[in-house]
């Protein structure tokens, strides 16, 4: 759970390491695409967490984890939610969207990436993303929240924690 107000971002202790991840990812997605202000975040929860999901889904895909079994049911569901559009459409208009916010984090993770993130089983051409390290240090992701720099909702100052 991404709460703005407070700048934290919390995830479960029970879970699995990589489930632990993949929700990491998800919220950072969350963090870097959805205002809580802003109307449309409001109206489209679906698409928001669509958007949010797909983010998680490439970066694990980037490091070697196969999400698909959680993410598709679960991006299907919230699709489905999105009024007056049908599920594959919602997917399709999010995508080069979702591409870009999971290509800017991966570029600056300092890790091991198998890939572009490109998920299990989707093959097609993408431009070639810039290595991790062009970026300078100070602007990889020290913490999983700390990758956006907006002026309104700092999560560079923000607090990653367990709860039980």
């Amino acid at each position: 759970m991404t709460n703005y107000g407070e700048r934290t971002v919390l995830v479960r202790a029970d879970m699995d390491d990589a489930a632990r991840v993949k929700t990491l990812a998800h919220e950072l997605g969350h963090v870097l695409m959805h205002d809580p202000e802003s109307v449309d975040v409001r109206l489209h929860r679906g698409i928001g967490e669509v958007e949010a999901e797909s983010v998680a889904l490439m970066i694990g895909a980037a490091h070697g984890m196969d999400t698909s079994s959680y993410t598709i049911p679960y991006v299907t569901t919230w699709a489905a939610q999105v009024d007056g559009k049908k599920p594959a459409d919602v997917v399709k208009t999010t995508g080069e969207r979702v591409r870009a916010i999971a290509l800017k984090i991966l570029d600056q993770l300092d890790t091991d990436q198998l890939g572009t993130g490109t998920p299990p089983g989707l093959q097609r051409d993408v431009p070639a993303r810039a290595s991790a390290e062009r970026q300078p240090p100070e602007r990889r992701i020290a913490s999983a929240v700390g990758a956006t720099a907006s002026s309104r909702h700092d999560p560079a100052r923000a607090e990653v924690r367990s709860i039980a």
